[in-house]
């Protein structure tokens, strides 16, 4: 194998690339005879390496047990090469000599080509010297013992050990331990093309032109996310003018957009101008379509976030983790079906400084050691990156998705996160304006919740949020008749600009007239100004938040204790609904569930906990894995519930009766969307439209003096079985 070949450090790795463009053997060490040969040559000369590389149109990348293996076979040649052939007969008997040179030789030369056939060579020449051993008499005799014993019994016991020729391995399985990353020389980030040995396939789909596996990993108790996307099974030639209009990209050098996304917009038409000139100069057979296309993935992978933009187009992938040190672990997410899964995505610190740079110039904020952590929304993707000093091993990045459609409570009683029976509650307190805190530890769906709540406003009260990062869906709320101002808090950016606090936010909400107030998250120095607010009645309507904690309790110790709230204020909360992921039955899956709605009474002086001030009104049952309504509810011994009755001028049973009204029509139309198989009937704008029509029915019930909530839910349920027969 005559093709180029150099050393270089990258990130801390020697890598050794083979220059393959020009051959036209391959780039596969386990395809190719002459590429097996080449490595093991150039591991004979130069084994202190961690990686090698054979670069053609693709990338093949070998690391790890592969190359292990590989340098096990060099290491056996190195060994043997010379020395083995230094005594082949005693000194005094040169008879057999050239033949056994002869012979040896071969064997050992197959050995650089094919590994097994070598060392089915050398095993055939052993069988051959213990027959002539069995036959011979003498001095031959002793000679060809001696030749078995020292020379080619330890060459064969050598190979047999080795990972790659193991337990009988022949050529063909080469592969299943040869693994390489492979990609084309457009990319940077490595990806695995071979799922491990003895996982089980449980899932597969499309996502756009990419083709997702899920398996089951064998032993491992997790779940392998197996990403072909669309680029590794492009024609040729379709990848040979991808790589030619990127070398033509670096060579121009053009000058683009300080603005990240629109330089990106540049570049892709800048590629798919090159693109068309190469196709149209060198007659390719290739269709403007086409052109378009590629170019559109070409500027992903080099203006973009690469294969990250993949994951992101899979709707099913909620979250996305790369780990420190970048490339030494993969790529691992949280996916809607099957949970925590690592992927066969590796990207290289090249793919992380590439994206940090990115993600600086979009936000306006610096990162650096001296600010190692950077926030920041990107389309409805939430992005938190870490850096050193914060992270020793260097760059780390969270990708966390918003969910394209907001949730609503119908959807999660779908999702068993709650119960219809909890959704007519929480719909009720809303209704109410009650003051309500959502707590949970992180990734309980706290943000998602307070989301599908606000869809349970009437539309013609007016809502302010305030948030540091935009989780929620204001856009959608607005067009769907909501009137929503949104308020949005950062720290202060590098070299200009003050810092925006959510305190500031908050006193500026509260100038900005009656409005329900709805806080992304309480943490900081805020909570006193919105506590105050509530306290006094400066806010006008209902409060609603998240904030960090497992329990009620939890919640309490934080605001007080943590964030200086006196007790007296802490009784302005209404409610504390608890949100946590729950291993059911001890299993390695988690699931989210609401654990508790608890109130929060007002007869106590210092401490609720001790002074009964906490009250449930659901609690999970984990035997039957739902919440189930406590005797204090289902006996309307509920103090939350009897100052509802008193503000809308009503019984306690009344206020149950409109409770329980709710949780009919929320249960019925996720049974309608279950049995039609439409989904969208238990999206925000059917949500809303259902609450506007029985929320109308109730009003006419009202006019008329007497409210029968019998009726208004057969009248609502008409109305939905007439939607039934529309989409039917």
């Amino acid at each position: 194998m005559s093709c180029e070949r150099s050393v270089v450090t990258l990130g801390g790795e020697r890598v050794m690339k083979f220059k393959c463009a020009s051959c036209q053997k391959g780039a596969s060490v386990e395809k190719s005879r002459d590429c097996m040969r080449g490595v093991i040559e150039a591991l004979v000369e130069n084994s202190d390496v961690d990686v090698v590389v054979l670069a053609e149109v693709y990338e093949h990348e070998y690391s790890g047990v592969g190359l292990k293996a590989l340098k096990e076979i060099a290491g056996v040649v190195r060994e043997n090469r010379w020395w083995s052939l230094a005594h082949l007969t005693p000194d005094d008997c040169k008879r057999c000599e050239a033949s056994r040179k002869e012979q040896l030789e071969r064997s050992l030369d197959e050995l650089f080509y094919d590994p097994a056939s070598g060392l089915c060579k050398l095993r055939e020449f052993s069988r051959e010297m213990r027959w002539r051993v069995k036959r011979g008499t003498g001095r031959c005799k002793a000679c060809r013992a001696e030749f078995i014993k020292n020379t080619l019994e330890p060459i064969v016991t050598s190979l047999e050990r080795s990972a790659l020729l193991k337990d009988g391995k022949g050529r063909n399985d080469y592969s299943k331990i040869i693994q390489p990353f492979v990609r084309p020389c457009f990319l940077t980030s490595r990806l695995l093309l071979e799922p491990p040995q003895g996982c089980g396939l449980i899932d597969s789909y499309g996502v756009e032109g990419s083709e997702v596996k899920i398996y089951r990993l064998a032993g491992k108790l997790q779940n392998l996310y197996f990403l072909v996307p669309p680029e590794y099974r492009l024609p040729h030639e379709h990848v040979k003018l991808l790589q030619r209009a990127r070398q033509l990209m670096i060579g121009q050098a053009p000058a683009l957009d300080p603005n990240p996304l629109r330089a990106r917009e540049q570049i892709a038409r800048l590629n798919e101008d090159l693109m068309a000139k190469l196709v149209v100069n060198n007659r390719l057979e290739i269709s403007r379509q086409e052109v378009a296309w590629l170019a559109k993935h070409l500027s992903r992978f080099t203006a973009g976030l690469g294969l990250l933009e993949t994951l992101l187009a899979d709707t099913r992938v909620q979250d996305i983790y790369v780990d420190a040190p970048v490339g030494k672990t993969p790529v691992h997410i949280y996916h809607r079906d099957h949970e925590e899964c690592i992927t066969n995505i590796f990207l290289t610190p090249d793919d992380a400084e590439a994206m940090i740079s990115r993600f600086r110039a979009i936000s306006g904020r610096p990162f650096s050691e001296a600010d190692p952590v950077l926030d920041l929304n990107l389309g409805g993707v939430r992005v938190a990156a870490i850096g050193h000093p914060l992270s020793p091993e260097g760059l780390a990045f969270a990708l966390r998705r918003h969910k394209s459609t907001p949730w609503t409570l119908p959807q999660f009683i779908q999702a068993k996160f709650l119960t219809s029976y909890a959704a007519g509650l929480l719909s009720l307190l809303v209704d109410a304006q009650a003051s309500l805190l959502v707590t949970g530890t992180r990734g309980a769906g706290k943000t998602a919740l307070l989301g599908a709540m606000m869809f349970e406003f009437l539309p013609k009260f007016r809502i302010i949020a305030i948030e540091d990062t935009q989780e929620l869906q204001v856009e959608q709320l607005r067009r769907l008749g909501f009137k929503i101002q949104a308020l949005q808090v950062q720290s202060a950016m590098s070299g200009a600009g003050a810092e925006l606090r959510a305190e500031d936010a908050l006193r500026a909400a509260l100038r900005l007239g009656e409005s329900v107030l709805v806080v992304g998250e309480v943490r900081g120095p805020e909570s006193k100004t919105l506590y105050e607010a509530m306290r006094v009645g400066a806010a006008g309507n209902s409060v609603m938040g998240t904030i960090h904690g497992a329990t009620a309790r939890d919640v309490f110790e934080r605001v007080i204790y943590d964030l200086g709230i006196p007790p007296s204020s802490f009784k302005a909360t209404d409610a504390i609904v608890t949100a946590v992921p729950i291993r059911l039955k001890g299993g390695a899956n988690r699931a989210r569930r609401v654990v508790q709605i608890t109130e929060v009474r007002k007869n106590w002086r210092r401490d609720p906990i001790a002074e009964g001030g906490f009250e449930n009104l659901m609690y999970y049952d984990r035997v039957a894995d739902e919440l189930k309504p406590t005797r204090t509810l289902r006996e309307q011994k509920s103090d939350l519930i009897a100052n509802i009755a008193r503000k809308w001028g009503m019984t306690s049973r009344e206020v149950m009766h409109n409770l329980e009204l709710r949780s009919k029509i929320h249960e019925a139309l996720v049974e309608t969307a279950t049995q039609l198989q439409r989904p969208e009937l238990l999206e925000a704008d059917f949500v809303v439209r259902s609450n506007l029509t029985w929320h109308a029915l109730f009003e006419e019930q009202l006019r008329r003096g007497k409210i029968r909530y019998s009726k208004i839910f057969r009248d609502w349920h008409a109305w939905l079985r007439a939607i039934e027969r529309q989409v039917s």
